[in-house]
């Protein structure tokens, strides 16, 4: 891309396809991460049925192997959220800077009026209080938490696994 063919509004339309993207990359970790745990306690359930063969090391593996996933998407999840807030942060640097140093049309100045109220940093209660960052980090509780819940789960699994013969 030409950097004389970069305008503010490409610019602007770039970071909000980058918030989007991350928010997909989240959304589809969280998806894949809740479907394995499904599998994985599907799989540590049925190992305490009466006759399998390798219950103690079924048990302890699963556990293990669950933990460490748990913790790999934890990071994930968090690198997705570090990276949004830091796309969030350059768009409210960004819009502060075009309105400060650009003289703007009548229609670019109602366009950017536009895009800035749909910024998260600018998002209005009906009472017309702040509410778009309270809401974002709201909507970043389940990510985090989910991880660490299952993980305290496998830990516990873990800790009462029948043990190793040996």
């Amino acid at each position: 891309m030409d950097i004389h063919s970069l305008t503010p509004a490409n610019a602007l339309q770039a970071l909000r396809d980058d918030i989007h993207a991350e928010d997909t990359l989240i959304a589809s970790r969280v998806t894949w991460y809740v479907t394995s745990q499904a599998f994985l306690l599907t799989a540590y359930a049925t190992s305490w049925n009466a006759g399998f063969a390798w219950q103690p090391f079924f048990h302890r593996i699963l556990s293990l192997a669950a933990m460490v996933l748990s913790a790999l998407i934890l990071a994930s999840i968090y690198g997705a959220t570090w990276a949004q807030e830091v796309y969030l942060r350059e768009q409210v640097r960004l819009v502060d800077q075009i309105k400060e140093r650009l003289e703007l049309s009548l229609p670019e100045s109602l366009a950017l009026e536009a895009y800035e109220r749909t910024m998260v940093a600018h998002r209005r209660g009906v009472a017309g209080r702040s509410i778009g960052n309270r809401i974002h980090a709201l909507v970043r509780v389940p990510p985090i938490v989910l991880p660490i819940g299952f993980a305290l789960l496998w830990l516990y699994a873990y800790a009462f696994a029948p043990r190793l013969a040996g």
